[in-house]
């Protein structure tokens, strides 16, 4: 697939955007960012900004497509199923998580107060390429939901099993243990590890 420089260069902007907020949110709560700060950090003008995120919070929604893009390519490198690859999924968000502390949280809260809608960004074929140069299988792929691989994932463990039930326990431990930690000072990582064990020990019983 040949990607022209126009697409290219839209789609390092797009990068560009995502990552200067990355950098201010580490000092800064994402509500109180204007866009101008934003801009000035990307080094682009606040209606390029907007060009591209016609609201601030869709950075938000790109971010979280940029999740579901970093599982798929995970999925496409190391083939996983059931309760491993369920694992794996909870791992990959920690780390993400202590990357980025605040900016997570407050995606969490904008999802609470349905600020935002639950959707991620479509992800571009230009980004994955910038992003994933080594990977073209994955270019004009359809990047699944986040729910649509875990209850995939959990059909693997058992094809019978409640898995709205499953997933809804999944679901307060993917966003609770986040605020937890957050608040608690604890490490993430542990308090999912944790989680996950109660709810397919529960499972078992």
């Amino acid at each position: 697939m040949k990607f022209g420089r126009r697409a290219l260069k839209k789609a390092k902007t797009r990068i560009d955007i995502l990552n200067a907020v990355y950098r201010l949110t580490a000092d800064m709560n994402f509500r109180n960012l204007k866009v101008k700060t934003i801009a000035e950090e990307a080094d682009v003008t606040e209606m390029t900004f907007f060009n591209y995120f016609p609201k601030k919070e869709d950075i938000l929604r790109y971010m979280m497509g940029l999740w579901e893009l970093d599982l798929l390519v995970l999925r496409h490198r190391e083939p996983l199923t059931g309760e491993p690859a369920i694992r794996r999924v909870f791992r990959h968000t920690a780390k993400l998580v202590k990357q980025h502390p605040g900016l997570m949280v407050s995606f969490i809260s904008y999802l609470v107060t349905k600020e935002i809608a639950p959707d991620a960004n479509e992800i571009e074929a230009a980004d994955r390429r910038l992003l994933y140069p080594d990977i073209p299988e994955i270019y004009e792929t359809r990047i699944p939901s986040g729910n649509e691989m875990m209850m995939g994932h959990l059909s693997e463990i058992d094809p019978s099993m409640d898995r709205t039930r499953m997933m809804l326990h999944l679901a307060s431990c993917f966003y609770g243990d986040v605020l937890i930690a957050h608040t608690a000072n604890l490490d993430l990582d542990w308090l999912y590890s944790g989680s996950l064990d109660l709810i397919f020990k529960t499972r078992q019983v």
